[in-house]
């Protein structure tokens, strides 16, 4: 069957003929049919397009590859919506370890350095990490998090991921890219701070 004659056929029917066939075109007629509503779903909670554009597009790729040793238990639709819940979950998780990361190496700079105007500091510096990491696109963000949080090497990303090592090389010299571009006009002490934090 063509594009025009799937686009009429159940989820079901196109699933199979993706698990049994491997048809392309029954999967992009899935995409098609899925993707702005999923898409719209992220965007209500992250407030960011890209991100939301990235996690399905993972959702969708990951579903292709899956093909083979998927087992659902629900709709297809019911499916793609808990998965959605799941990346978003891992994006607010991944926000927090980025936060509880930073107290923590803020403390510790704040025991070999005290300065008078710490609280300042920390806040602004808190602010200007957040606001880079979220221009970051999510699989990029994830990719420079487990390096810098979790201090994982680039193999054990890559494995954890499922992604080559040069791609994660890509991430973090990205990611790190953004950090700089957003301290570059501020205070040399706040340079300073970004620099231990994450070896730029």
């Amino acid at each position: 069957m063509n594009e025009s004659e799937l686009s009429s056929v159940s989820d079901e029917h196109l699933l199979s003929c993706i698990c049994n066939d491997d048809d392309r075109k029954a999967f992009a007629v899935l995409y098609d049919r899925y993707w702005e509503m999923l898409i719209h779903t992220c965007f209500k909670r992250l407030r960011c397009l890209e991100t939301s554009e990235e996690i399905v597009q993972e959702i969708f790729v990951d579903l292709f590859v899956r093909r083979n040793e998927l087992q659902l238990n629900s709709s297809l639709e019911a499916y793609l919506k808990t998965a959605v819940k799941y990346k978003i979950y891992n994006h607010y998780r991944s926000q927090q370890i980025h936060q509880s990361y930073l107290d923590r190496e803020l403390t510790v700079q704040k025991n070999h350095a005290p300065a008078p105007d710490e609280a300042f500091q920390k806040k602004e510096l808190n602010a200007l990490i957040m606001a880079a990491t979220a221009q970051m696109p999510e699989k990029c963000k994830e990719v420079f998090m487990l390096s810098r949080y979790q201090h994982l090497s680039h193999k054990d990303i890559s494995d954890r991921l499922g992604i080559s090592i040069s791609t994660v090389k890509k991430h973090i010299t990205k990611a790190t890219n953004i950090l700089k571009a957003n301290f570059k006009h501020h205070s040399p002490d706040l340079l300073g701070i970004l620099c231990a934090l994450f070896m730029l």
